[in-house]
Parts: C-alpha cells; structure tokens; sequence
C-alpha cells in the first residue's frame, strides 16, 4: 500500500512539502521553548508561546477551509508558505543583531501556525483529492508518518544546534526548511496535470465577484452542516477535548524534562522527540495495513491511549522510562491523527475544504488549554498538571461516547 502511494509524484510532492514544514515547526517550538527556559527563565512562557502557535486555528482555520474552496488551494499554500519565508528570515536577522525577544517569538509562532492551518485544512486535502480511494488511509498515514517523523526529527536538531550555535543556526535551517517546501508548491503548481483549475483571468474574475460576498453567511452554513453530520459531529468533539485537555500536554514535555528529570539541552531535544518516535512507529503500522473499516475505533483507541502514555510520562523517574512512556503515547497518537483526517474526508460528500477548515478550528481550540496549563503550573508541581489534564481528558470522552452511545 506504501509503495502504491509514492508511486503518484502529486503525492510525493504534496508529501515533501509537508516533511520540510513539519521539520521548521518542529525545530521552532523547541528552540523558542528553551529560548523561554534558558535565556528568560520563565517556564509558563513555554505554553503561551505555544498557544500563540495554535491561535491561527482556532481564528482562520475555518476561513481558511472556505476561502480555499472559493479560490485555487494552491495559491493559498504558496502564499502563506511564502509568509513562513520572509518572518522566518526576519528572525534570523533579529538574532544575528542581538534585537530578538518576546514579542516577536510570539510573532514568529503565530505566523508559522498560519502555516500549520494551511497544511492541515488545505494541503492535507488537497493530497487527498490526488490519491485513489481505496489508498486514502495509507495516504494519510503516510502523511500522518511524515509529521511524526518530523517531530522526531526537528527536536534533535533543533536540541543539537541550540547547544552549539544558538537560536541563529536553527531559524537558518527551518529558512531553509521553508524555501524547500515552497519550491515543492511551486512544482506542484506547475506540474502539466495541476495547473489551477481556471485561466488566470477566470481566477481573477471569480475572486472579484465572490472573494468576500457571502463569506460570513457561507461560514456559518458549514458550521451547521458539519454539526448535522453526526460521524462528522464526534470526531470534532474528540478533536475539541483532546486538543484542550491532551494535546497543550506536549507543550510540557521540555519543562518537565528540565525542571523534574534535570536533563541537558540535548537530552531534552531526545525526549522531545520520543512521542514523534512513537507516533512514526504507529503511522508505519497503518500504512501497511491501510484499515478502512475501523476508523472510527482506531481513533478512539489512539486519543486513550496517548492520554496513558502521558500519565506513564509523568510518573517516570529517568530519561529512559519517560522516552518508552512518550513513545508508546505516540504510538496511540498516530492512530488517532490519521482516522481524524480519513473521518472527515469520508463524512464530506461535498464541501471538503469547509469541513477541513472546521476541523482545524476545533484543533484550534488547544490555546484554551495552554493558557489554562500556563496558569496551573504556577500553582503546582509539573507533573501533577499532566496527571489532572489527563483525567479531566478522559472523563470527557467517556460521557461523550455514552452520550452517543445512547443516542444511537
């Protein structure tokens, strides 16, 4: 089933793009995350700095799901992949003259989670209108594979260059992460099978008489298609308690590792990359099966089992136990990744970059929980933070399966 998915050169494209964004985000929470623990000595700035990176989700990604139904996706990627560019290389010029601080790590991570929108609600469904059917999961467990590797990937790095040249050499890789990715788009854009859609001038003509009309109205219409739909209903309020509850918990991984384990730059930059580790593992395990009868309890399984590997993670008293307890979380995770995509997909008749774009909304939400978590860690020890999240966590998906459990 793999080797049938990178046999499409669309997809080998799309899916290149993705690795070199994945590897800049990657590299960049790291770097800013240790920026905020080792130069300013302020653990809570970790998670608001991360919610800075997940607030374009919850602001533009259903915006950016219906404005690329309204004009080419591709120009949408290329454009924001062009924004990524030019801040990321601000930032370098920003370190190389000692002028780099808070509010414009706030501004980097926003604007590259821009970037992340986009290659969730655009680009993961672009991909997935270029691949057969019947290799829609293996599709998005590859895709799924490729951000998990690249989170296994960028914290090395990214651990490694910190250590060595500081936050200029990692702001120089992820430039160039960027430039590649974009170069890709640009590929893609030109490949004689995807030339957009419409002439130039039919383009320009449509976003002149439709770009704005009717967006607010046609926005709020797809929030109540999408709540109709009720497969489509679950996997976003799954999305909506793992993204509060679960996920701001990665977030938390170099704190703990710094403030409990006592680990070094590189050693934290390991145990950030263990649940990117884990989650590779898992992608590899469905891309070769490629299940398309059990998405929906594979996506339920994944979210559990994720929320236990963070408990194990928090218990744990070494680097060691805490890789195994991160990688067998991301294991779990990848389960849960790739069957939220291929559930969307699958539940959108039509109308699939809306539906995407509210599905990134719901993602989104995670800046709710890190704000929350920025806060309790100034309350109580890190650890204890995680082990609260997790059980708030599962408590709201077990009422949330009885709730639909009795409903069918």
């Amino acid at each position: 089933m793999i080797k049938q998915c990178f046999k499409n050169i669309d997809f080998r494209i799309l899916w290149g793009a993705g690795c070199m964004t994945g590897i800049a985000r990657a590299m960049e929470f790291l770097a800013l995350s240790l920026f905020a623990l080792q130069e300013l000595g302020l653990p809570y700035l970790v998670t608001i700095i991360f919610a800075a990176r997940m607030l374009p989700m919850s602001l533009l990604g259903i915006v950016i799901g219906t404005i690329s139904e309204r004009v080419s996706p591709v120009l949408v990627i290329k454009f924001i992949y062009t924004l990524s560019n030019i801040s990321t290389g601000i930032a370098i010029l920003l370190v190389f003259t000692n002028n780099f601080n808070v509010i414009f790590a706030f501004l980097l991570a926003f604007i590259n989670g821009i970037t992340w929108v986009v290659d969730l609600a655009v680009r993961r469904r672009v991909l997935a209108d270029n691949i057969d059917q019947n290799l829609l999961s293996s599709s998005l467990a590859m895709e799924t594979l490729s951000n998990n590797a690249t989170r296994l990937i960028g914290p090395l790095c990214a651990g490694s260059l910190y250590a060595f040249v500081g936050l200029a050499g990692i702001f120089s890789v992820q430039f160039f992460m960027y430039i590649l990715a974009l170069g890709f788009i640009i590929k893609f854009q030109k490949s004689k099978k995807h030339k957009l859609i419409c002439p130039s001038a039919k383009i320009k003509s449509i976003i002149k008489q439709h770009w704005a009309h009717g967006l607010l109205k046609e926005i709020l219409k797809t929030g109540k298609n999408a709540y109709n739909l009720a497969s489509l209903r679950l996997v976003l309020i799954i999305t909506l308690i793992f993204n509060i509850f679960g996920f701001p918990l990665v977030s938390l991984i170099p704190v703990l590792g710094k403030e409990k384990l006592i680990l070094s730059e590189f050693n934290i930059g390991v145990l950030a990359s263990s649940e990117g580790f884990g989650a590779l593992i898992g992608a590899l395990i469905i891309g070769n099966i490629s299940p398309q009868k059990q998405l929906a309890s594979i996506f339920i399984v994944g979210v559990t089992g994720f929320f236990i590997g963070m408990v194990m993670f928090s218990f744990s008293p070494s680097l060691l136990l805490a890789f195994i307890s991160l990688t067998f979380g991301g294991i779990f995770l990848s389960g849960f990744s790739t069957m939220q995509g291929a559930l969307v997909y699958q539940a959108s008749t039509a109308s699939k970059g809306n539906n995407f774009g509210v599905l990134v909304t719901c993602i989104g939400t995670a800046p709710l929980g890190l704000m929350n978590l920025s806060w309790i860690i100034t309350q109580i020890p890190v650890d204890k933070t995680i082990q609260i999240n997790v059980c708030f966590g599962l408590f709201c998906i077990i009422m949330t399966l009885l709730y639909f459990f009795y409903r069918k």
